[in-house]
């Protein structure tokens, strides 16, 4: 019995692992709100979504194709093929460069950041990716997740810190983060080479490689939009003070839904992969949907003790139609969840450019509807939970 709960419990360390990065994030962004001004923490929040945007978008997809077409064989040993590893570090370092000119630029005047420490750290961001994928398939799920979140860990220290001396130098705190992301890195990539070694073949052509990257590319695209696109239309429309506000709810009310989330997509992929039954499948979502019912209950409760209790400083109350929306907008992410999962491994390219096109034409008509139309935080979530359904 007590073996059963020890193996059952290690089968499920990782995501042990993804709760304590999204409880450090959690908590991080909490006590900065609570230290920096408006105007630094809407430039804190802005940093943070661009990082995740080439977290998730750097590789172009090409992560899904890497687990779609490679294979752990043993002994640490990944089965792929040389034109695939190939491309992936050629696009990881084109988006790198472009992702970080181009926020230079545009937020330039906005936000004090190092642009050395800003191109490395954009890299690091990107190549962690690849590296977290490359352990997710040689099944070291554990520390895949570490990889992925331990800057959330240390970032959390560094709040911490920064909380206790009243430091509320945003400068600072930027450039200890890019230090962060830069040494998880290069910590990750040190094991890499330790670890892993890659068998190459020519069982899938160039030619599939690339047809597939594309559609994938599209889906990566469409998906990142969805997620982070909201964000850049509220900066745009109501500056970085209200687009601060706005991080800070989505990250209050969207995380506990995002662990799951991920945990749902980290560990149904795989298993989608090789075992795919309809009924479990659909039985799997049921649960899904019953569990992000009661959690949106919770989390709807919780500010309101917190401000009876004079916990936090934040006027919750002023943005309540807001938090009700975001708590449907995490109820219907969770559901995708094994949903995408399900379609990234079984789905084949015809499907998959069909769902791409229909999902282009219709996000297109929703997005040019909030960017011409709406004037409010509830209208432009209100469109994202539109999109994702």
């Amino acid at each position: 019995m007590i073996k059963k709960i020890i193996s059952k419990g290690i089968s499920h360390f990782s995501l042990a692992m993804i709760v304590l990065g999204a409880g450090c994030f959690f908590i991080t962004n909490i006590l900065l709100k609570e230290i920096l001004t408006k105007e630094n923490y809407g430039q804190y929040s802005i940093v943070i979504t661009y990082l995740s945007i080439m977290y998730l978008f750097g590789l172009l997809g090409l992560e899904q194709i890497f687990l779609r077409y490679s294979n752990f064989s043993e002994n640490n040993t990944i089965v792929t093929q040389k034109f695939q590893i190939q491309l992936i570090i050629k696009v990881i370092l084109v988006t790198s460069t472009i992702g970080s000119i181009y926020f230079y630029f545009y937020f330039l005047k906005k936000i004090p950041i190092n642009p050395i420490l800003l191109y490395i750290a954009t890299l690091s961001m990107v190549a962690l990716m690849f590296l977290y994928n490359i352990f997710r398939l040689n099944s070291d799920f554990v520390f895949a997740q570490f990889i992925a979140n331990f800057w959330k860990i240390i970032l959390l220290v560094l709040s911490g810190i920064l909380f206790v001396y009243k430091i509320s130098s945003i400068e600072l705190l930027l450039n200890v983060l890019m230090c962060v992301i830069i040494f998880t890195f290069l910590f990750s990539l040190y094991f890499f080479f330790r670890k892993i070694d890659f068998v190459y073949n020519n069982s899938v052509s160039k030619r599939d490689i690339l047809i597939t990257s594309v559609q994938f590319f599209i889906s990566i695209t469409s998906f990142s939009l969805i997620t982070f696109g909201d964000r850049f239309i509220i900066e745009n429309k109501f500056g970085v003070e209200e687009f601060g506000n706005y991080f800070y709810l989505t990250n209050f009310f969207l995380a506990p839904f995002s662990i799951l989330q991920n945990y749902v997509g980290f560990k149904q992929l795989i298993f989608f992969k090789n075992n795919f039954k309809i009924e479990l499948f659909n039985a799997f979502n049921k649960k899904i949907l019953v569990l992000g019912a009661f959690l949106g209950l919770v989390l709807f409760i919780i500010p309101q003790i917190l401000m009876f209790f004079k916990i936090l400083n934040f006027e919750f109350n002023n943005y309540l139609v807001v938090i009700i929306l975001l708590l449907i907008l995490g109820i219907i992410r969770l559901y995708s969840a094994s949903i995408t999962s399900a379609f990234e491994a079984k789905t084949n390219v015809y499907s998959l450019q069909k769902a791409n096109i229909t999902f282009i034409i219709l996000s297109f008509i929703i997005i040019m509807f909030v960017i011409l139309f709406c004037k409010t935080l509830e209208l432009i979530i209100a469109s994202i939970i539109l999109i994702w359904l």
